[in-house]
């Protein structure tokens, strides 16, 4: 049954029993997730997080003809600071104050409705749900009703709440759930020559490079939701397939897709170092019949890698790579080829969709630090020095941190880490990385008595 047929879409936690909570070893993660549940973790003290408003917001934000409105208090419309720098993007918050949430804000949403029509004339407007009103519970179809006939264009709820579920991707999740049920064209019998690309989080460095092999071989596409078009998201069911970017992100919009609209979805890694590129594009070949044309490229591509690759910038360096799950592995064995000793990884979260990457984490030992959590600096910080990390590879923001405690941050935001082209600029960074080694003086930001802790002391078993 699909999961369309509910209001809203389901947290991780419900769906698919996603754990954001877990400081240990590998071999312990893989024993905590191998049931058909996955037993809850609680933190006693969390430093920092994200939650699923902020990711909805961002990937809405992308999105080309669309107005998005914050329906809340006027903090949580200071998410669109961060997307000033986009050309073009323009936001809006119903500025819901304390009177607001006893009487009930439905004429300010309406205000704010009509004030995005009449400046942006987009041609959808996205509602994003924020604590304020999940407590107060405003009656928002009401006004979407009223006015939707009126302007002649889809305004579309955004069933963000802001404090349900712990793992944020929940975010990108509720917006594929609203896209699907109230955007994408329901009319599936004529398919088009095209693919959909799902991307929700890559920055437009990575969807380029993807971009850049589908042009070589002479397929076509479009990227869905990021870096869209509203007209691209109607027409997303007349695809001939679906292939995903990040399979932690973008599965549920893949599967939906194909288990409503018919649209297959080719399953693949994230491609991501030589061999998830090679793998990524053997499934695309397969599907599309042109292996040939794909084998052909593929070696191109290995040859010139190969004349610029060194096995050994990383000899004798202890790397930690704290990424989405389903690119720890590409990252790993990419590092681990590099010569590199991959001893530990983060992530946002596990779930019972995502836990089969962890028993292909070949380049770990199964004492590996292992941590599970959305943020959290703190625990990160703790093993950094107890481990003598060298290398700290990161596609997250706010490392700071991690120099503080004698490591070198390789960063992967704004820059190029899927495809061929994403082997080239991963080994041009740590190359980078490697010159400023032994450079930093700073002092830590936390206290030696908390390091002497363990990693896991605030990670306790939930109990029912």
């Amino acid at each position: 049954m699909s999961f369309l047929e509910d209001r809203k879409a389901l947290t991780r936690e419900k769906r698919l029993s996603a754990l954001s909570h877990f400081h240990g070893t590998l071999e312990g993660l893989i024993d905590e997730t191998s049931g058909t549940e996955i037993k809850q973790r609680v933190r006693t003290y969390s430093q920092i997080h994200v939650d699923e408003t902020i990711y909805a917001f961002d990937v809405l934000s992308k999105i080309e003809d669309a107005a998005i409105i914050v329906n809340g208090a006027i903090g949580c419309a200071a998410l669109g600071i961060g997307q000033d720098q986009e050309r073009d993007f323009s936001w809006f918050s119903t500025n819901l104050v304390e009177r607001d949430t006893i009487l009930g804000g439905d004429d300010k949403l309406r205000e704010a409705i009509l004030r995005a029509n009449e400046e942006k004339h987009p041609k959808a407007i996205f509602i994003i749900g924020t604590p304020v009103v999940a407590i107060n519970n405003d009656d928002i179809n009401s006004v979407i009703l009223e006015l939707e006939d009126e302007i002649g264009i889809p305004i579309i709820s955004i069933y963000t709440d802001g404090f349900k579920s712990k793992t944020p991707v929940t975010g990108y999740d509720i917006v594929t759930h609203s896209l699907l049920k109230y955007l994408v064209d329901k009319n599936v019998d004529l398919k088009e020559d095209f693919i959909n690309i799902i991307s929700f989080s890559e920055n437009i460095e990575d969807v380029a490079s993807i971009a850049v092999i589908f042009n070589d071989l002479n397929i076509k596409f479009q990227v869905l939701p990021r870096f869209s078009s509203v007209d691209e998201i109607r027409k997303a069911s007349k695809a001939r397939a679906t292939i995903v970017l990040n399979p932690d992100e973008g599965h549920y919009l893949a599967r939906e897709l194909e288990e409503v609209y018919g649209v297959p979805y080719i399953e693949s890694d994230a491609p991501i170092g030589f061999r998830g590129t090679k793998n990524f594009l053997q499934k695309l070949g397969s599907f599309l019949n042109i292996d040939e044309q794909v084998v052909a490229y593929i070696d191109v591509a290995e040859e010139k890698i190969s004349e610029q690759f060194v096995s050994n910038i990383l000899e004798n360096k202890r790397v930690f790579v704290d990424a989405s799950l389903s690119k720890v592995y590409g990252y790993g064995r990419l590092l681990t080829n590099l010569g590199g000793q991959v001893v530990g990884f983060s992530s946002p979260y596990v779930d019972l969709e995502n836990r089969k990457q962890l028993k292909r984490f070949d380049f770990l030992n199964k004492n590996a630090i292992a941590i599970i959590g959305n943020g959290q600096q703190f625990e990160k910080a703790n093993e950094l020095e107890k481990n003598n990390i060298d290398i700290y590879f990161s596609e997250n923001v706010g490392n700071s941190f991690v120099t503080d405690e004698g490591a070198i941050v390789v960063s992967t935001r704004n820059r190029v880490t899927y495809g061929f082209e994403g082997v080239d600029v991963i080994i041009a960074s740590v190359r980078r990385a490697l010159r400023l080694q032994g450079k930093n003086g700073n002092k830590s930001s936390y206290k030696e008595s908390f390091k002497r802790r363990s990693g896991n002391w605030y990670v306790k078993q939930e109990v029912s």
